[in-house]
């Protein structure tokens, strides 16, 4: 529910921001996405902690990495700053690991890596749609039809922002719980759920501070943003490796608006989005090494 809450506005953020969809309508789209995402791909996110972070994940341990995963996304859900559910679980993991002295040196830098990497991508990836999109939009005569052709694309990269949430975060949630636990289709069915009824009833504060508070956008940026951030997210999925949802598609929010040299406009939700970034992880690792110490 509250990966729901916070990540639904780096989803679908851009496209209520520019008035292309209304809320009902995006939380629809936004919760099939994440359900296909988490059934078709969320497998591929299944061994970041259980393999890959840690060497073995014990059902014991399971506790103090979803206690301080959820403590931390309440905190910054609650002050409306956009922050990675996964970013959260892989800084309790290395809490874990710190606190059992156990963990992969090299696959933790392998995940840094990729954090510095997918904002970039999707920073490239957005500028590059964006100019192709101009340029077709330029032989399109009819105002409307532009227009409708904008929104219809950025309800699509909305729904695929959706569709690559699901696939790697939830898929990283889901693959935490091992299959004598219970089956991965009905936990990704039951954490599908959970997160629709966390953008219905949680999502609105995070939602402002995406659309209303970071760029002026109109409808091209804001599909060039989506489109560009959530390749960025699902490329990393094809790799195994958890990031952000919410720096890829802040990432492609810069690229897409640096083409048309809009400028950001509300630095202090920008600062507080990387001091979410920083804290987040390090806050998780905290909590999670003196659970695991204190269990």
């Amino acid at each position: 529910m509250v990966l729901g809450g916070n990540n639904f506005s780096t989803c679908l953020g851009a496209s209520l921001g520019a008035g292309i969809v209304r809320l009902s309508n995006a939380i629809l789209m936004a919760s099939a996405g994440v359900f296909l995402g988490t059934l078709i791909e969320g497998g591929k996110l299944s061994n970041v902690l259980r393999g890959g972070i840690l060497p073995t994940l014990s059902t014991s341990a399971l506790v103090p990495i979803l206690a301080s995963s959820l403590i931390v996304m309440i905190v910054v859900t609650l002050f409306h700053i956009p922050l990675s559910l996964s970013q959260a679980m892989v800084g309790a993991g290395w809490g874990v690991a710190l606190a059992t002295r156990s963990g992969s040196t090299v696959y933790s830098l392998l995940v840094l890596v990729s954090w510095i990497l997918s904002p970039a991508v999707a920073f490239a990836a957005s500028a590059m749609i964006e100019r192709i999109i101009l340029r077709l939009g330029r032989k399109v005569k009819d105002i409307f039809v532009l227009n409708r052709m904008y929104g219809d694309l950025t309800l699509i990269a909305g729904f695929y922002a959706a569709y690559a949430l699901g696939a790697n975060t939830l898929g990283l949630v889901v693959g935490l719980f091992p299959r004598n636990l219970a089956d991965p289709l009905s936990l990704s069915v039951v954490f599908s759920a959970g997160t629709a009824i966390g953008m219905v009833f949680l999502s609105r504060g995070t939602v402002r501070s995406v659309a209303d508070n970071l760029v002026g956008l109109n409808p091209s940026t804001a599909m060039s943003a989506q489109f560009g951030g959530a390749f960025s997210v699902h490329l990393f999925t094809q790799l195994g490796l958890p990031v952000s949802m919410s720096q890829a598609v802040i990432g492609g929010m810069s690229g897409a608006a640096s083409v048309k040299q809009i400028v950001i406009l509300n630095k202090r939700i920008v600062q507080q989005i990387v001091a979410g970034w920083t804290v987040g992880p390090l806050a998780g690792a905290a909590i999670s090494f003196l659970l695991t110490k204190a269990i």
